[in-house]
């Protein structure tokens, strides 16, 4: 796979995962204080269909970013 496609599937799978986590902490109560603290980092994230959609997208773009910089360092390094 290439360092690209690497960022692709990071970036899908860290929106994913805070997405179905929020959701989870929203119907259980009160958010954990891991989940506030990604509120605070990314702007414009909150408890909201439309906030949870804004932090779906810095959560791509942190997953991408940080999936793509790894491999391609991991493919410099090694290969």
């Amino acid at each position: 796979m290439t360092p690209f496609e690497i960022g692709i599937l990071a970036g899908i799978m860290w929106a994913f995962a805070l997405v179905v986590w929020t959701l989870a902490e929203i119907t259980g109560g009160e958010p954990s204080p891991w989940l506030l603290l990604i509120a605070y980092i990314y702007e414009g994230f909150n408890f909201t269909p439309r906030g949870i959609m804004i932090g779906a997208s810095w959560a791509f773009a942190d997953g991408f970013i940080s999936g793509y910089v790894i491999s391609f360092l991991i493919d410099w390094i090694f290969f």
